[in-house]
């Protein structure tokens, strides 16, 4: 155990990956206030939602790092994590990670429902049990990684819809798991190419360890931001339903105008990705940009929803 005992509790907020976390927490929000038909928010069912998907996020994280601790010792960019810094044990880790993720599913089942939280373990499940070891196996991790990324909002999509009746999925929830599902590609792949020799460092066969020049991640890229751009095409053409209970729809929807901005910014990067003089400069903006791409479009959305 590392000396640094005043880092502990540092070390286990890290090991929540407090910014993976928020994320999730942010798109279940979304899905929650966007669903259609629209209905009154349930305080109770809201707070249990927000906490209890912050919880399952953080507990997956520490039960991730518990299980790359090896790996993350090898690579520069993880070899300071709490786990291989000594700073934590990785028994404690694990039982910290299996405490909050227990939380977080229980406290979405009972405070919102059923649906809620079953898909709320799926997603633990299917990052856990599926993404996580299947990186140190082959490169279509990434795939099956944009599935637990993606669930969040349906999560929260059936949290709102199940407060009068049964809990189901819209239309608008299945359009944000589209959404998140095709934009991790993208993201990942600008991320992997960066630390392309971290990751063969680390055992793990992602695109970039087996193709070191990132043509293949440009193509992965470049498959799925198309689609991706599709489907912010669909949510933009919902604010022109007149069904919607928007208070800006059509042209005067800020979101319109956000998700173009930001959609055809990202997806200029994408493409400069693929040149291959261009892609070691353009991998970090690309990157970047898909960090900033999916809070602004989908706090814009929450907001046009709601107001």
């Amino acid at each position: 155990m590392s000396e640094r005992a005043g880092s502990v509790p540092a070390a286990y907020w890290e090991l929540t990956k407090p910014r993976l976390s928020f994320l999730s927490v942010l798109t279940a929000l979304a899905g929650y206030f966007c669903s259609e038909p629209s209905q009154a928010t349930n305080p109770k069912v809201l707070v249990s939602l927000a906490i209890g998907t912050a919880l399952a996020a953080g507990g997956c994280g520490a039960i991730n790092m518990w299980w790359d601790s090896e790996p993350d010792a090898k690579m520069e960019r993880t070899r300071n994590r709490p786990i291989p810094a000594g700073i934590i044990r990785p028994g404690a880790a694990l039982l910290f990670g299996m405490l909050l993720l227990s939380l977080g599913v229980v406290l979405v089942w009972n405070g919102a429902n059923a649906l809620a939280g079953a898909l709320t373990a799926a997603t633990a499940v299917s990052y856990l049990l599926l993404y996580t070891p299947l990186k140190s196996v082959t490169s279509w991790c990434t795939l099956v990684g944009s599935l637990p990324g993606a669930i969040p909002p349906i999560i929260g999509t059936a949290a709102k819809l199940g407060q009068s009746g049964e809990p189901h999925i819209d239309r608008m929830g299945w359009l944000l798991f589209a959404l998140l599902f095709f934009w991790q590609i993208p993201h990942f792949m600008a991320l992997a190419f960066l630390w392309r020799e971290d990751y063969a460092r680390g055992g793990f066969k992602i695109v970039t360890v087996g193709d070191p020049s990132g043509r293949s991640a440009s193509i992965w890229a470049i498959a799925f931001i198309l689609p991706m751009i599709v489907v912010a095409g669909e949510i933009v053409r919902t604010f022109f339903d007149p069904a919607c209970t928007a208070s800006l729809k059509g042209w005067a929807s800020p979101f319109l105008w956000v998700s173009f901005i930001a959609g055809v910014w990202f997806f200029k990067l994408t493409l400069e990705f693929a040149l291959p003089q261009r892609r070691a400069a353009i991998a970090k903006p690309l990157f970047l940009a898909s960090i900033l791409y999916l809070p602004v479009v989908l706090l814009t959305l929450t907001l046009n929803r709601i107001f």
